[in-house]
């Protein structure tokens, strides 16, 4: 038997599974392709990304007589933490009011006292060519990212006038009726600090589009007085040390608390009396209350002219120590003769819990003189020899020494001439102009580098004759 070559005919049940199957592979492409169609449609626009300067951070303010100095870094990132800062401008606000500001509506109240410019981000430039200097760009004005800001305010009668900020939504309002009534004659209480009117200041960064950051957190500023100047510095030089004393601000705070004297020592036999109570000096009105720190000095070394202000480059003025001085004097190590030196004093005071730098004393200048002569060399020595006299004598030690001067006369007189035209540096000499049998009297005296040249006192004298 042979295998038959013709095929077989399918049966009706395969050519029906056969055809399901199919079906099933052309629903799940058409599938596929619905998905894929509907993603690609077209749905609502998303909102563009808006770029805003990060908030400004460690916003810090003194008061320095009736002058705020406000500091800030200028941001360097945008709210997202992407660099560099898309920044324009740093704009200043101020307000006095009892509490800081807190809500847009409250901060809407403020002054805008300064704004800042920042410098946009220039291209790079493409390098010179091999041989040619290009002259130097010259850059916008305004301040870069990452660089400390300051901005200064002078406090008026105008800024102090205290603004009523608006009730935050759920802020309660005190019911007045429930206040207790004061006596009419009952003590005098000062109010604490957090009651009394202070400056607040923040900062808001806005983009190139005037896109505004969120606002800093205010920081406060107090507004009560200080003490008045101290009176001007006077200034003593010597060879080594200035001296910088002054007198104190009239109305300056002592501390409120004196100890009490010591009981005085009684006879022997005689019975102890009761001690009397120490009476306490008033305090100024200004310290009533809670002030009890007595007034401290910063002193100030200033320029004798002052240049012209940057106002990109405001700086708070540093005291020249970094803690204030309980005593009307200090005492500088060391004179640069010929250089002029002005100084400064001010008063520093608690006010309303605040350390607040008072008004300025008058400028004192001084430019120390050298007037301060070397010692007298000692132990000068003479020795004879043939046509000549030697002398020798133990080195000064001044830092300025110019040098010595030999001085000889005919003995036993008194006439000296110096026989040096210029300052030796060395500590020995020989006299070569001696004449032989003649008998002289040499002294040595030391001289410094000031113009004029402050000479010593002589040396001991000493005779020798010439052989």
């Amino acid at each position: 038997m042979t295998a038959s070559t013709h095929p077989v005919a399918a049966s009706p049940r395969r050519r029906s599974l056969r055809t399901s199957h199919s079906t099933r592979i052309v629903a799940a492409l058409l599938a596929v392709a619905a998905l894929a169609t509907a993603c690609g449609k077209k749905g609502p626009p998303l909102a563009p990304f808006v770029r805003v300067p990060a908030t400004v951070a460690s916003v810090t303010a003194a008061r320095v007589g009736d002058d705020v100095f406000v500091s800030f870094p200028v941001p360097v990132a945008n709210v997202d933490g992407q660099q560099p800062a898309d920044i324009a401008s740093l704009e200043v606000y101020a307000i006095t009011a009892i509490k800081p500001p807190e809500t847009d509506e409250q901060r809407k109240l403020a002054t805008l006292i300064a704004t800042l410019p920042v410098r946009p981000i220039l291209p790079a430039l493409p390098p010179a060519p091999a041989g040619v200097e290009l002259p130097p760009v010259p850059l916008p004005p305004g301040i870069d990212r990452g660089v400390p800001a300051v901005v200064r305010e002078t406090l008026t009668a105008e800024t102090r006038l205290v603004v009523e900020l608006p009730r935050k939504e759920g802020e309660l309002v005190p019911d007045e009726s429930l206040d207790e009534p004061v006596p009419a004659f009952g003590p005098l209480v000062a109010p604490t600090p957090s009651e009394l009117p202070r400056r607040f200041y923040f900062v808001v960064g806005v983009s190139p589009r005037g896109r505004k950051a969120p606002a800093s957190v205010p920081i406060a500023v107090p507004l009560g007085p200080a003490s008045s100047a101290p009176g001007a510095p006077q200034i003593t030089a010597t060879e080594t040390d200035m001296t910088i004393t002054w007198a104190p601000s009239p109305d300056a705070r002592v501390a409120a608390f004196l100890a009490p004297p010591a009981p005085p020592v009684l006879p022997a036999g005689m019975p102890p009396t009761p001690p009397a109570v120490p009476v306490l000096a008033p305090l100024p009105a200004k310290s009533l209350g809670f002030q009890s720190e007595a007034t401290t000095y910063h002193l100030f070394e200033v320029p004798a002219t002052a240049p012209p202000e940057d106002p990109f480059a405001i700086v708070v003025p540093p005291p020249l120590l970094p803690q204030p001085l309980a005593v009307t004097e200090h005492v500088i190590k060391g004179v640069s003769f010929g250089v002029e030196r002005c100084f400064v004093v001010r008063p520093v005071d608690k006010v309303d819990g605040a350390v607040v730098m008072g008004p300025a004393s008058p400028k004192t200048c001084l430019t120390p003189a050298d007037t301060f002569p070397p010692a007298a060399p000692r132990s000068l020595a003479a020795i004879a020899g043939e046509g000549v006299i030697s002398l020798i004598w133990d080195a000064n030690t001044e830092a300025d020494l110019a040098g010595y001067l030999v001085l000889r006369g005919d003995a036993p007189g008194d006439t000296l001439r110096a026989i040096t035209p210029e300052p030796v540096a060395a500590t020995t000499f020989r006299d070569t102009t001696v004449r032989p049998g003649s008998r002289y009297v040499y002294v040595v005296v030391a001289v410094d580098r000031a113009t004029p040249q402050n000479a010593s006192a002589q040396s001991n004298r000493v005779e020798e004759t010439a052989r």
